[in-house]
This record gives C-alpha cells, sequence and structure tokens, in this order.
C-alpha cells in the first residue's frame, strides 16, 4: 500500500484490507496498488476478479490491471492459475495477442496482473452491436487471430478458451482495428516431462466454443483451436451460434456429438463463396484429423477463398504432442457429470462457462463418441443404397455427417441434394445443387438435373440460381429440360425454352407447339417474348397463333362516364403483326 503523501504525488487513497467484505471494485478506486499502479476507473468485472484503467506512476504510462478477487488469494490453485497466465501470456511476444507487463502481489495481499490497454471493443460486442458480419468484414479479423494462435502454437500454447469475448478489436483513434487474443488463463503448455496439473477426463472451456475432444475429457492440441477459430467464424457470419441448448450439459453434448450446420442453411447468399464455407466446415470438423492441421493453414484457406494475398504467417509443423497442464477457467463454472444417464444441471447464469468432471465411464464416453463421428469409409455408397432403399432420411444423413468432414465432395452434395428434393425439401435441395455446379458440375446427375428443371418454376431468384446451375451443367441438362418442358407454364416455361436455345437443343423440342402456349399467356412480357421468337423461327406452321394474337381485341373505356369503350388491339397484338409479316414475307420468297 502506498503511504500517505509519498512521492507518488497528492496523499492516495489506502487499498481495502482484503477479504474482510464482499468485494467490491469500486472500492479500489483512487487507491494506487502495489505503490505503482494509481487505479483511475472500473473497466469490467468476472467470476475471478475485475480489470481496472491505471497509471503506472513512475513510468507515466496506461495499463489495464486485471485483479483477481481478494477472497480467492488464500487459495494455491487459484493463485497458481493466475500465476500461470501471466506468465504464458508473457512468453508470447505477438502483435495480435495483448502484452502482459507484470504480475505481483501487493503487500495488502492483492494479485494482479498489468497488460497492455486497450480501445475499442470486444468481438462479443461488436456481433451484439451489428448481428451477421459480411465476409469482407469477418475475415480479415479471422485471419488476424489465426496470425496470434499461429504464434502461441509454435511456443507450444493452446488457448482451449477463445470465443468472441476473449478477441478484442483494439482501434485507437485514427487507427485500423488490431485484434488481441485475451485470456490466457486456461491455456496448456506442452510440456510432455512435466506433471500434470489437469485430472484425466476434465474439460475446461466455455460450452459454446468447445471441441468435441474437451468436451469428452480427452487430451487436446492446437487442434482444439482451430474448432474454436471455426465456431466463432460460423457465428460471426451467421449472427447467431450454431447450436441452441438450454443447459451446459445439452450445450457441451451438442459440441461433442452433432454436425455444425451449413452456414448456407442460414444465409443462403454465401452459397455464392463455396470455398469460404469450405474453410469454415473443415474447421468445425469434429474429428480433429479432419481440420486444418495449423492456425496457419486455416488462415490461408480463409485468405484464399476471399482473394486475398497468403497471410504473412511463418511455416509450422504438424500439432504437437498431446499437452499436459492447465487449470479450470476463469469466472463462474457449472460442474457436470457426464455418467449415463445425465444428471440434470442447473441452468448456469448468463454466458455459459463449465468445468466437465468426467467421473466414470470415460471409456464409454470415448466409444459413444467415436460411434457418433466416425463416418463409413465409404459414405457415398453407403448413402446411395438407402436412397434406393427408400430410407430417405438416412440416406440425407449419412451424406450431411460426410459432408462435415468433405464440404467440396461434389457427388456427395448431389446425392443429399436429391434426397432433400425427395423429402420435399426443395429450397434446401436447390441450394445444395447450386454448390454441386460450382464446385463439379459433372456431378449433377440426371434426378439432380431433373431437380434443378423443376426449381425454374420457384421465384424469381430461385429460378435465377437454378437457370444458372443449369446452364453450368451444359448439355447434360437438355434431357431434363425437354422433359419438364410439357409441364411448365408461363415464366418457367419461358425459362427452360431459352436455357434449351442457349445449349443449342431447339432441335429437341417441337419449336411452335413448345413456344405458342406462351402466346396466350396472362403476363403481356411473355406474349411479346414469344411473338418475337416464333417470329424468327421462319416457320410457316407458327402463322395461325401469331394471327390469332394479332386480332386479339379488348374493350378499354373511353369515356367512363358514359360507359363508352373502344376494341383495341392486346398487348403483345403489336408483336405478333410484326412477327406474322416476317413470316409471310418469307412464305413468299420461297
Amino acid at each position: 500500500m502506498a503511504a500517505d503523501g509519498d512521492e507518488n504525488g497528492p496523499a492516495a487513497a489506502r487499498l481495502p484490507p482484503p477479504g474482510k467484505l464482499p468485494f467490491q471494485p469500486e472500492s479500489l478506486l483512487g487507491t494506487t496498488l502495489d505503490g505503482r499502479y494509481r487505479i483511475s476507473a472500473h473497466l469490467a468485472s468476472g467470476g475471478m476478479g475485475a480489470v481496472f484503467r491505471a497509471e503506472h506512476v513512475y513510468m507515466r504510462k496506461d495499463v489495464a490491471l486485471k485483479v483477481l478477487r481478494p477472497d480467492l488469494t488464500t487459495s494455491p490453485d487459484l493463485a497458481e492459475r493466475f500465476r500461470r497466465e501471466s506468465e504464458i501470456a508473457a512468453s508470447l511476444s505477438h502483435e495480435n495477442i495483448v502484452r502482459v507487463m507484470d504480475f505481483g502481489r501487493s503487500p495488502d495481499g492483492y494479485l494482479f496482473l498489468a497488460m497492455e490497454l486497450l480501445e475499442g471493443e470486444s468481438l462479443y460486442e461488436r456481433l451484439r452491436r451489428t448481428g451477421p458480419m459480411a465476409p469482407a468484414d469477418a475475415v480479415p479479423i479471422l485471419l488476424q487471430v489465426c496470425a496470434g494462435l499461429e504464434a502461441a502454437h509454435r511456443r507450444a500454447v493452446v488457448h482451449r478458451d477463445l470465443k468472441p469475448e476473449n478477441i478484442f478489436l483494439d482501434a485507437p483513434a485514427g487507427r485500423a482495428p488490431v485484434v488481441k487474443i485475451l485470456d490466457f488463463g486456461i491455456a496448456k503448455i506442452s510440456d510432455p516431462h512435466g506433471p500434470a496439473t489437469t485430472d484425466v477426463g476434465m474439460v475446461v472451456g466455455t460450452p459454446e466454443y468447445l471441441s468435441p475432444e474437451q468436451a469428452f475429457g480427452q487430451e487436446v492440441d492446437s487442434r482444439a483451436d482451430i474448432y474454436a477459430v471455426g465456431i466463432v467464424a460460423w457465428r460471426m457470419l451467421a449472427g447467431r451460434h450454431p447450436f441452441q441448448a438450454d443447459s451446459a450439459r445439452a450445450l457441451v453434448m451438442k459440441q461433442a456429438t452433432e454436425p455444425v450446420p451449413s452456414l448456407a442453411e442460414v444465409r443462403p447468399e454465401l452459397a455464392s463463396r463455396p470455398e469460404l464455407l469450405a474453410a469454415v466446415a473443415r474447421a468445425c470438423a469434429k474429428d480433429p484429423g479432419r481440420r486444418q492441421a495449423t492456425a496457419a493453414e486455416l488462415a490461408a484457406e480463409l485468405a484464399r477463398a476471399m482473394g486475398l494475398p497468403a497471410p504473412p504467417l511463418p511455416p509450422a509443423a504438424t500439432p504437437g504432442p498431446a499437452l499436459q497442464g492447465g487449470e479450470t477457467a476463469a469466472g463462474e463454472s457449472v460442474t457436470v457429470s457426464l455418467p449415463t444417464p445425465l444428471p440434470s444441471v442447473a441452468r448456469p447464469r448468463r454466458r455459459l462457462r463449465v468445468r466437465v468432471l468426467v467421473a466414470g465411464g470415460l471409456a464409454a464416453a470415448a466409444a459413444l463418441l467415436a460411434a457418433v463421428l466416425v463416418v463409413r469409409s465409404r459414405p457415398l455408397p453407403r448413402a446411395e443404397e438407402l436412397l434406393a432403399m427408400g430410407r430417405v432420411e438416412q440416406a440425407r444423413d449419412v451424406a450431411s455427417r460426410a459432408l462435415e468432414e468433405q464440404p467440396g465432395d461434389a457427388r456427395l452434395r448431389a446425392l443429399l441434394g436429391r434426397a432433400q428434393q425427395r423429402l420435399g425439401q426443395p429450397a434446401a435441395a436447390l441450394e445444395s445443387l447450386e454448390t454441386v455446379s460450382q464446385l463439379d458440375p459433372d456431378a449433377l446427375d440426371p434426378e439432380a438435373l431433373d431437380a434443378l428443371a423443376a426449381a425454374l418454376g420457384r421465384d424469381r431468384r430461385g429460378a435465377e440460381r437454378a437457370a444458372k446451375a443449369i446452364a453450368r451443367a451444359g448439355p447434360r441438362a437438355v434431357p431434363a429440360l425437354v422433359a419438364v418442358l410439357p409441364r411448365t407454364a408461363g415464366a418457367q416455361r419461358l425459362r427452360a425454352l431459352e436455357l434449351l436455345r442457349a445449349l443449342g437443343a431447339e432441335d429437341r423440342i417441337d419449336f411452335v407447339a413448345s413456344w405458342s402456349p406462351l402466346l396466350v399467356d396472362p403476363d403481356c412480357e411473355l406474349r411479346r417474348a414469344a411473338a418475337r421468337r416464333l417470329g424468327e423461327s421462319g416457320s410457316p406452321s407458327a402463322i395461325p397463333h401469331l394471327r390469332a394474337l394479332a386480332e386479339r381485341r379488348e374493350e378499354r373505356p373511353v369515356l367512363p362516364i358514359l360507359r363508352l369503350t373502344r376494341a383495341e388491339p392486346v398487348c403483345g397484338a403489336r408483336e405478333a403483326e410484326e412477327a406474322l409479316q416476317r413470316l409471310q414475307a418469307a412464305a413468299r420468297r420461297r
């Protein structure tokens, strides 16, 4: 404690003795901690303490001061975890990791950590404020997160609790935001020869971003952080978390066993960026072996998806050995055991932060996870077999699980689209088949092409997407278009006919019989288009159809008050008359 009237300036307020009363962060305002840090503002509070704005009285430099809750300073385990956070963070020197400058215990008994003072907001606050982010805004942030993690992983440090709250967007006035990764308090340090400070089966982290291997208390390496980045990316782009649950236990089980949904299901417009979707999906793979091996690899895939230059990350090795060490997360925790059956737990306050202790049956739990994670080595034949047997939902599920691990497999995605079409899910089927057309149009089989041809009858946007997918498939789509044509009308018929024309396949249809129904369509623009096209055909058999439209009249009011009307040509009649004259002139020349 600083003495009154010492060299630090005006008389400093006395620090309240720790542990005597419930911790009130405001009680430290105006005090000088350890004779060096004058506390001026309370910035935030958490389950284990509070963060303040303070000035180093000798260096005249503002810092962020993290102070452990006084009643916890008597716990050797918690004090050691707090010390380890300082040790780990201080060992990491990188632009995208918050810099730790000091750690100590004041003569009054307060444990503290001094860090660089940041200005801006956390990614969590940004997402709450703005909602879903555009890829062009999200990916640069993710690239910086990957850069910071790569630096940590190369020093054999795994964060294990990455989430939007621990990703800070430091934005001093007049400068572009710089990402800072915070809170390495539950990080693991790779030391195969050191003592293990985490019990086998103990899981630490935040359920929303917990990797499956963490959820079952298994040993983790840097790929656990890759999974967290994938979930963070999913939330940034979708505006919400991929899983919804009412309890910590339920959320942990979803993270452990359920595949992460496709981002395109939430934001269909993202389907136009298949490489971005594939990179995020791969990072979210349940099996660590199917994720990117390093943060550098994930960064490279994200940059390539956006057409950005490869980020300047150093080459990294494959994931290191399983890591030992680590303690429980800072903040409030809920303890959940995972025997069978699972017990109920109290709903945690606001944000779910858990320490999951697998009390028994770890081998059984691991077997359960393996059973859920393992997709047959040949999922496509299995899904085809199920589809042939009429077990459509099972075929869809097999394909969906396999695509979680192999998002770029065009044939699997085509099968998924076929199953979705059979299940009466045309919007989902269109999304899947559109993606196939972008990945590998040759993977669109006849059934898939039939589904795309049927989608020409959807709303304008959906029909345009289907038409582009069919155009990518090329001449292979002609049979599907010819087959669907007799069942079409209106705009759907016009789209099918225009595609056949673009594919050079109008000789596969009865030209006049196919176009002439549009001459009597209620839509004026369709009548005009059909008249012009029939006029270009040179076919005399179109003359009677065109004459009928050219001669059609409708009564239009002249003086409504006197109920006087006049017969005038209908919309499209002028185009039909011009087409008729063209055909008659061609017939005379012959």
